[in-house]
């Protein structure tokens, strides 16, 4: 059994502290001492507390407060973890520092693609710099750990890790009776955020025969919420497109979909679609490597990036030709049967016992 402690900005809906929660539950549920400090909660937060993990507040610090690497290391103090795991570029920074400075093996963790990191090129730069001295880097893809090999450490250990699917909740919640909508449905879901490219499923809607004819949930929390109801607004799309927060049980939607549409410029392991794929709803994707990593044209429709004429034309095709979107789902649902919570969870002993000198 292992002491571990997680950092993590927050334990809201997002991918990266979606994965966090399954993992530092299951650790919690086989009986290790599982910590999860971190600024904010959030919607996971009393799913990672009823599983005997502990949650430690450190206070809502943004990027490198000082307070904050203060109360990173009172905690490592306090809980005295053998393993010290962080989550996202500033706790893989801030957790990383603490860590090191308390000699405990730290393992950080890669959830995107390389190119998202132009977008914070100072961060970027500091955490590569930084992971020299972890001991471990941990991938959810392959496109996720190629960066570290290009640009990071070569002197971490790089570790892919998929992403884990709970494969039988996902199957019961899509084969309930959720109420089936009088419109095809199809669905958006993640984080409101530019690189998600929520612009183009609204203009791409926009350019339908006829918009009327579907409806579409896009849920989710972000920065971009405003932006984005404006253009649902001005498109004239109000009856068409459903704004929606984050949904934790979106699961239920999915036998009543007619398919899930991921637009991401760039994605590492997207759960969103992962689960879609598992749930056999048919999904339309942006054509990105963290999206060929996972499907291919059995399994999903593919469509340019930022090709708004080029999503309208896959979704009149998917609507036109529903038995082989049903054919390529059913193939998509069979690619990920394995990726489960406890295959996740058992690479992770293993990596930690091999950064222990354990063994294994």
């Amino acid at each position: 059994m292992f002491t571990i402690l997680h950092i993590t900005p927050t334990l809201e809906g997002g991918g990266a502290e979606r994965q966090l929660s399954v993992l530092a539950s299951e650790q919690a549920r086989q009986g290790h001492d599982v910590h999860v400090a971190l600024r904010r909660t959030g919607v996971h937060a009393d799913w990672v507390a009823a599983s005997g993990a502990k949650i430690h507040q450190l206070g809502d610090f943004r990027l490198a407060h000082p307070a904050l690497l203060f109360a990173i290391r009172r905690i490592i103090k306090t809980a005295k973890p053998e393993i010290v795991q962080t989550w996202l570029p500033q706790m893989d920074i801030m957790g990383g520092i603490a860590a090191l400075q308390a000699r405990t093996p730290w393992i950080a963790t890669e959830r995107t693609a390389g190119v998202f990191y132009a977008t914070i090129p100072v961060v970027a730069r500091a955490r590569l710099l930084l992971g020299h001295f972890a001991a471990a880097v941990v991938a959810n893809s392959n496109i996720g750990e190629r960066y570290w090999q290009e640009n990071g450490s070569r002197k971490a250990k790089l570790v892919t890790i998929r992403n884990a699917l709970d494969i039988d909740g996902i199957r019961r919640a899509a084969c309930s009776s959720f109420e089936r909508q009088s419109r095809p449905l199809f669905l958006v879901m993640g984080r409101l955020h530019r690189d998600k490219a929520i612009d183009i499923v609204v203009k791409a809607v926009a350019k339908l025969p006829d918009p009327n004819k579907i409806e579409v949930w896009i849920a989710g929390d972000g920065n971009e919420r405003e932006i984005i109801k404006s253009e649902i607004e001005s498109a004239g799309l109000n009856e068409t497109i459903k704004l929606l927060p984050y949904q934790p049980e979106w699961w239920q939607s999915l036998r009543a979909a007619s398919g899930l549409i991921s637009m991401s410029r760039y994605e590492g392991n997207p759960n969103a679609v992962l689960e879609a794929m598992v749930g056999r709803c048919p999904v339309i994707l942006s054509d990105i490597p963290g999206h060929r990593e996972i499907a291919d044209a059995s399994t999903a429709s593919f469509v340019p990036v930022d090709d708004p004429q080029g999503l309208a034309d896959a979704i009149v095709a998917l609507l036109n030709d529903a038995d082989a979107a049903a054919r390529r789902a059913e193939r998509a649902s069979d690619r990920v049967a394995n990726w489960t919570t406890e295959t996740m969870t058992k690479a992770y002993n293993t990596l930690y016992q091999d950064v222990l000198g354990r063994g294994i």
